[in-house]
Protein backbone atom coordinates (compact mmCIF):
# COMPACT_ATOMS: atom_id res chain seq x y z
CA UNK A 1 0.00 0.00 0.00
CA UNK A 2 1.17 3.52 -0.76
CA UNK A 3 -0.43 6.68 0.73
CA UNK A 4 -0.87 9.79 -1.39
CA UNK A 5 -2.81 13.02 -1.52
CA UNK A 6 -5.71 12.82 -3.97
CA UNK A 7 -4.93 16.28 -5.31
CA UNK A 8 -1.48 15.09 -6.47
CA UNK A 9 -3.08 12.57 -8.76
CA UNK A 10 -6.05 14.66 -9.88
CA UNK A 11 -3.74 17.46 -11.00
CA UNK A 12 -1.82 14.99 -13.16
CA UNK A 13 -4.70 13.40 -15.12
CA UNK A 14 -7.63 14.39 -17.31
CA UNK A 15 -11.09 14.81 -15.81
CA UNK A 16 -12.22 11.40 -17.07
CA UNK A 17 -9.67 9.64 -14.84
CA UNK A 18 -9.94 11.70 -11.66
CA UNK A 19 -10.63 10.23 -8.27
CA UNK A 20 -13.44 11.49 -6.03
CA UNK A 21 -12.11 13.61 -3.20
CA UNK A 22 -15.15 13.40 -0.88
CA UNK A 23 -15.26 17.19 -0.78
CA UNK A 24 -11.70 17.31 0.52
CA UNK A 25 -9.14 17.93 -2.29
CA UNK A 26 -6.26 16.99 -0.01
CA UNK A 27 -7.94 13.75 1.06
CA UNK A 28 -5.89 10.66 1.83
CA UNK A 29 -5.60 8.15 -0.97
CA UNK A 30 -4.18 4.65 -0.62
CA UNK A 31 -2.91 2.76 -3.65
CA UNK A 32 -3.13 -1.01 -3.22
CA UNK A 33 -1.05 -3.45 -5.23
CA UNK A 34 0.46 -6.89 -4.98
CA UNK A 35 3.59 -8.87 -5.65
CA UNK A 36 3.70 -12.55 -6.56
CA UNK A 37 2.67 -13.24 -2.95
CA UNK A 38 -0.95 -12.86 -4.07
CA UNK A 39 -0.84 -16.05 -6.13
CA UNK A 40 -0.72 -18.70 -3.36
CA UNK A 41 -3.47 -16.85 -1.49
CA UNK A 42 -5.64 -16.90 -4.61
CA UNK A 43 -4.78 -20.55 -5.24
CA UNK A 44 -5.87 -21.47 -1.73
CA UNK A 45 -9.14 -19.58 -2.18
CA UNK A 46 -9.84 -21.50 -5.40
CA UNK A 47 -9.17 -24.82 -3.71
CA UNK A 48 -11.38 -23.90 -0.78
CA UNK A 49 -14.23 -22.94 -3.12
CA UNK A 50 -13.87 -24.32 -6.68
CA UNK A 51 -17.12 -22.60 -7.62
CA UNK A 52 -15.01 -19.49 -8.12
CA UNK A 53 -13.92 -21.06 -11.41
CA UNK A 54 -17.42 -20.46 -12.76
CA UNK A 55 -16.86 -16.69 -12.56
CA UNK A 56 -15.69 -14.83 -15.66
CA UNK A 57 -12.85 -13.02 -13.87
CA UNK A 58 -12.22 -14.96 -10.64
CA UNK A 59 -9.00 -13.14 -9.71
CA UNK A 60 -10.65 -9.73 -10.00
CA UNK A 61 -13.57 -10.99 -7.92
CA UNK A 62 -11.19 -12.38 -5.30
CA UNK A 63 -9.27 -9.10 -5.09
CA UNK A 64 -12.48 -7.09 -4.86
CA UNK A 65 -13.84 -9.22 -2.02
CA UNK A 66 -10.56 -9.13 -0.08
CA UNK A 67 -10.20 -5.36 -0.31
CA UNK A 68 -13.84 -4.65 0.53
CA UNK A 69 -13.56 -6.97 3.53
CA UNK A 70 -10.55 -5.04 4.80
CA UNK A 71 -12.27 -1.70 4.23
CA UNK A 72 -15.29 -2.84 6.20
CA UNK A 73 -13.45 -2.13 9.45
CA UNK A 74 -12.37 1.40 8.47
CA UNK A 75 -14.27 3.92 10.63
CA UNK A 76 -14.14 6.67 8.01
CA UNK A 77 -16.12 7.56 4.93
CA UNK A 78 -14.34 6.05 1.95
CA UNK A 79 -14.66 5.26 -1.74
CA UNK A 80 -12.73 2.71 -3.75
CA UNK A 81 -11.92 2.36 -7.45
CA UNK A 82 -10.62 -0.96 -8.76
CA UNK A 83 -8.12 -1.27 -11.59
CA UNK A 84 -10.43 -3.58 -13.52
CA UNK A 85 -13.39 -1.18 -13.50
CA UNK A 86 -14.45 0.36 -16.83
CA UNK A 87 -15.12 4.06 -17.45
CA UNK A 88 -16.41 6.27 -15.93
CA UNK A 89 -14.73 4.76 -12.84
CA UNK A 90 -11.41 4.02 -14.50
CA UNK A 91 -8.23 5.22 -12.81
CA UNK A 92 -4.89 5.76 -14.54
CA UNK A 93 -3.24 3.32 -12.17
CA UNK A 94 0.24 3.47 -13.68
CA UNK A 95 0.27 7.25 -13.51
CA UNK A 96 -1.03 7.04 -9.95
CA UNK A 97 1.75 4.63 -8.93
CA UNK A 98 4.31 7.13 -10.26
CA UNK A 99 2.68 10.21 -8.70
CA UNK A 100 2.23 8.47 -5.34
CA UNK A 101 5.89 7.44 -5.31
CA UNK A 102 5.29 3.69 -5.36
CA UNK A 103 6.98 2.79 -8.64
CA UNK A 104 8.68 4.74 -11.42
CA UNK A 105 6.80 4.79 -14.73
CA UNK A 106 9.44 3.76 -17.26
CA UNK A 107 9.65 4.58 -20.99
CA UNK A 108 8.54 0.99 -21.67
CA UNK A 109 5.24 1.80 -19.93
CA UNK A 110 6.01 -0.46 -16.98
CA UNK A 111 5.98 0.70 -13.38
CA UNK A 112 9.30 -0.37 -11.88
CA UNK A 113 9.42 -0.73 -8.11
CA UNK A 114 12.79 -0.22 -6.43
CA UNK A 115 12.68 -3.74 -4.92
CA UNK A 116 10.18 -5.76 -6.93
CA UNK A 117 10.95 -4.24 -10.32
CA UNK A 118 8.07 -4.61 -12.80
CA UNK A 119 6.70 -7.67 -10.97
CA UNK A 120 3.83 -5.87 -9.31
CA UNK A 121 0.15 -5.44 -10.12
CA UNK A 122 -1.90 -2.37 -9.23
CA UNK A 123 -5.30 -3.30 -7.88
CA UNK A 124 -7.23 -0.42 -6.32
CA UNK A 125 -7.22 3.18 -5.16
CA UNK A 126 -9.06 4.03 -1.95
CA UNK A 127 -10.00 7.58 -0.97
CA UNK A 128 -10.64 8.29 2.71
CA UNK A 129 -12.28 11.30 4.32
CA UNK A 130 -9.20 12.43 6.21
CA UNK A 131 -6.26 14.63 5.32
CA UNK A 132 -3.58 13.02 3.19
CA UNK A 133 0.20 13.65 3.29
CA UNK A 134 1.02 17.32 3.61
CA UNK A 135 4.38 17.17 1.85
CA UNK A 136 4.97 17.68 -1.85
CA UNK A 137 4.39 14.58 -3.99
CA UNK A 138 7.43 12.31 -4.08
CA UNK A 139 9.36 11.65 -7.24
CA UNK A 140 10.14 7.93 -7.40
CA UNK A 141 13.72 7.39 -8.57
CA UNK A 142 14.27 5.39 -11.70
CA UNK A 143 15.92 2.20 -10.39
CA UNK A 144 17.22 1.37 -13.86
CA UNK A 145 18.04 4.45 -15.97
CA UNK A 146 19.31 2.40 -18.94
CA UNK A 147 15.99 1.32 -20.47
CA UNK A 148 17.20 2.01 -24.00
CA UNK A 149 19.76 -0.78 -24.19
CA UNK A 150 17.41 -3.74 -23.79
CA UNK A 151 13.89 -2.91 -22.64
CA UNK A 152 13.01 -0.37 -25.32
CA UNK A 153 14.03 -2.52 -28.32
CA UNK A 154 11.77 -5.25 -26.98
CA UNK A 155 9.03 -2.71 -26.32
CA UNK A 156 9.21 -1.48 -29.90
CA UNK A 157 9.09 -5.06 -31.15
CA UNK A 158 6.03 -5.85 -29.04
CA UNK A 159 4.36 -2.60 -30.11
CA UNK A 160 4.77 -3.68 -33.70
CA UNK A 161 2.32 -6.51 -33.09
CA UNK A 162 -0.35 -4.24 -31.63
CA UNK A 163 -2.02 -3.40 -34.94
CA UNK A 164 -2.44 -6.99 -36.04
CA UNK A 165 -5.24 -9.35 -35.09
CA UNK A 166 -3.77 -12.76 -34.28
CA UNK A 167 -5.71 -15.44 -36.12
CA UNK A 168 -4.25 -18.63 -34.68
CA UNK A 169 -2.89 -20.02 -31.43
CA UNK A 170 0.75 -19.52 -32.38
CA UNK A 171 0.20 -15.86 -33.25
CA UNK A 172 -1.68 -15.20 -30.02
CA UNK A 173 1.03 -16.96 -28.02
CA UNK A 174 3.74 -14.96 -29.73
CA UNK A 175 1.98 -11.67 -29.12
CA UNK A 176 1.66 -11.96 -25.35
CA UNK A 177 5.13 -13.45 -25.04
CA UNK A 178 6.51 -10.41 -26.86
CA UNK A 179 5.04 -8.23 -24.12
CA UNK A 180 6.36 -10.60 -21.47
CA UNK A 181 9.83 -10.17 -22.99
CA UNK A 182 9.62 -6.46 -22.21
CA UNK A 183 9.01 -7.19 -18.55
CA UNK A 184 11.65 -9.92 -18.44
CA UNK A 185 14.23 -7.50 -19.87
CA UNK A 186 14.12 -5.31 -16.76
CA UNK A 187 17.07 -6.19 -14.50
CA UNK A 188 15.35 -4.88 -11.36
CA UNK A 189 13.50 -7.32 -9.13
CA UNK A 190 14.22 -10.49 -11.09
CA UNK A 191 14.21 -12.53 -7.89
CA UNK A 192 10.54 -11.53 -7.51
CA UNK A 193 9.39 -12.66 -10.96
CA UNK A 194 5.97 -14.27 -11.07
CA UNK A 195 5.79 -18.05 -11.40
CA UNK A 196 5.22 -19.38 -14.90
CA UNK A 197 1.59 -20.26 -14.17
CA UNK A 198 0.97 -16.81 -12.70
CA UNK A 199 2.58 -15.18 -15.74
CA UNK A 200 0.45 -17.19 -18.17
CA UNK A 201 -2.79 -16.39 -16.38
CA UNK A 202 -2.04 -12.68 -16.06
CA UNK A 203 -1.26 -12.37 -19.76
CA UNK A 204 -3.88 -14.73 -21.19
CA UNK A 205 -6.65 -15.15 -18.57
CA UNK A 206 -6.56 -18.83 -19.50
CA UNK A 207 -9.05 -20.59 -17.20
CA UNK A 208 -7.23 -23.89 -17.74
CA UNK A 209 -4.39 -22.50 -15.62
CA UNK A 210 -6.78 -22.07 -12.72
CA UNK A 211 -8.36 -25.48 -13.20
CA UNK A 212 -4.92 -27.04 -12.93
CA UNK A 213 -4.33 -25.10 -9.71
CA UNK A 214 -7.46 -26.58 -8.19
CA UNK A 215 -6.65 -30.07 -9.44
CA UNK A 216 -3.05 -30.00 -8.20
CA UNK A 217 -3.13 -30.24 -4.42
CA UNK A 218 0.63 -30.71 -4.08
Amino acid sequence: MQPFQVAWYNRAVDDDFQLPDLGRPSALGVLIGNTRALWPCFRNALRADPRRLEEIHPLDRYVTAAILSALGSVALRWEVRFAHEPPPRRVAMQQLAHVAGLAHLSPSHLNVHAVYGPWIALRAAVVMDIEGPADAPPSPPNPCPDCESDCMPRFRKASGTAGSAPSDHAAIEGRWRAWLDVRDACPVGRAHRYTDEQVRYHYTKDQEVLKRLVGDST
